[in-house]
């Protein structure tokens, strides 16, 4: 295995996420250590490494904003650990004020009633209306039709190259930027020249782990496949032809064509990228300050048209108010009045990588300058999301028993039928299970 490198988004943890672990317990049991008045907040959230830093960046922006609010923020662990005690704190009567979600766990947060609801006048009341976002994004701080997350971002699955050996393998366009890529034959070909050109693999991705659940749902969507389950989340409705289509293209990348290795976890498909043993990589928007740091030559476009249309897999990082019945209305406002502020400083956030939901800052010159993080911004808007299930979204168990299906087809291992019948049954029997909330 190539070297690793220090650090990437997901391996860094900072010394506040440790402290947010070790306290944890407390908060979600006694409710948030805070005092102040109503115009005191406590603001609970998942980011460390890059993100974490541009978190209290924006933060600092808006103690700086002229504001009278207090906002006392609280970084916990990122995965299951944040969604389990953001849970109990919500169900214990003592949440934070406000807290940061991925739009995909909605499915488990808003039916158990964990979450407000955020009503057209309220969110009126404070500038966050529908217009500033994007209407897909909007819709994905929804559930059955009713608001309940702000949309601070898209973080969409995309395609890292290596500028050097893409214009060695004759990919680049006039625009020194990759010419677009349509159809199976042309992605295969060009992931092909380009494992010519690094002399190892022509793309990467994390094998073992849960990218191979963002690839083979980023390929189900290309192909316009419908819902994976029922309205009611009870039923899996998972088109079963398009799903094994999907999973031959994953084969034919690793064991077939043999363009990508079938081995890696997280941090070593990031290191071959950055150490140029591999031509391009799959992979979520977020590790761009990773390789900018190590100055490589690279680029970012949207992932290629595989199997049908330029659909990506993507998620959302959004703001949501846990339910209380203990909150004012002058402290609920006082929430608002923070969340709108934040999505004021959307560039800063913009500059890690994910896309911004703030129109305005989405929209604006500054924001289109900005490279390579601008030239995949046109993904938010051809996107496929995790269900809205209970057990689904990011860091979930939908997606950790995707990657141990469907690693056997990408080996080799297992016929695509095999990975899927072995997906097929884990999520019948989620679907057996009541909701653990």
């Amino acid at each position: 295995m190539a070297d690793q490198p220090a650090f990437t988004r997901r391996r860094l943890i900072t010394g506040a996420a440790a402290l947010g672990l070790g306290a944890a317990g407390v908060i979600a049991t006694t409710g948030p250590p805070f005092g102040g008045g109503s115009r005191t907040i406590s603001f609970w959230h998942l980011f460390s490494g890059g993100d974490g830093e541009r978190m209290a960046q924006m933060l600092t922006a808006f103690g700086k904003s002229g504001t009278d609010i207090k906002v006392e923020p609280v970084t916990l662990t990122w995965g299951p650990p944040y969604y389990t005690k953001l849970q109990l704190a919500a169900v214990g009567g003592r949440p934070p004020d406000v807290a940061i979600s991925h739009a995909t766990r909605l499915g488990s947060l808003a039916p158990a009633g964990l979450v407000m609801e955020l009503t057209p006048d309220l969110l009126e009341k404070h500038g966050i209306t529908p217009d500033k976002f994007e209407p897909a994004v909007w819709k994905r701080g929804q559930f059955k039709g009713k608001q309940y997350a702000i949309p601070l971002d898209t973080h969409p699955f995309v395609l890292y190259y290596n500028t050097e050996l893409a214009k060695k393998a004759d990919l680049l366009g006039e625009d020194n930027r990759l010419r677009p890529l349509n159809g199976e034959n042309e992605v295969l070909d060009a992931f092909s020249a380009l494992k010519k050109a690094s002399g190892q693999w022509g793309v990467v991705t994390e094998i073992r782990g849960v990218s191979l659940w963002r690839l083979f749902l980023t390929l189900y969507g290309q192909q316009k496949g419908g819902a994976i389950f029922s309205p009611d989340g009870k039923e899996l409705t998972l088109d079963n032809a398009k799903a094994e289509r999907a999973l031959d293209f994953m084969q034919e990348l690793g064991a077939g064509r043999k363009v990508m290795p079938t081995d890696f976890d997280y941090p070593a498909s990031i290191a071959n990228f950055q150490n140029a043993t591999t031509g391009s990589m799959l992979q979520g928007e977020w590790e761009v300050t990773t390789f900018q740091a190590a100055k490589m030559k690279f680029d970012m476009a949207q992932v290629p048209n595989m199997l049908g249309s330029n659909v990506s897999q993507a998620d959302s990082h959004a703001f949501v108010i846990p339910v209380s019945s203990k909150r004012s209305q002058e402290r609920l406002d006082a929430t608002l009045e923070f969340i709108a502020g934040m999505l004021k400083s959307s560039y800063t956030w913009a500059q890690g990588g994910h896309v911004p939901a703030w129109k305005p800052v989405l929209d604006s010159e500054k924001y289109r300058k900005l490279s390579p993080q601008s030239h995949y911004a046109g993904a938010a808007q051809s996107t496929i999301v995790d269900p809205l299930v209970w057990f689904s979204g990011s860091g979930s168990d939908l997606e950790n028993e995707a990657w141990g299906a469907f690693l056997g087809v990408v080996t080799g291992g297992s016929k695509p039928k095999a990975g899927l019948d072995q997906f097929r049954s884990a999520m019948n029997q989620f679907l057996e299970k009541p909701s653990p909330v």
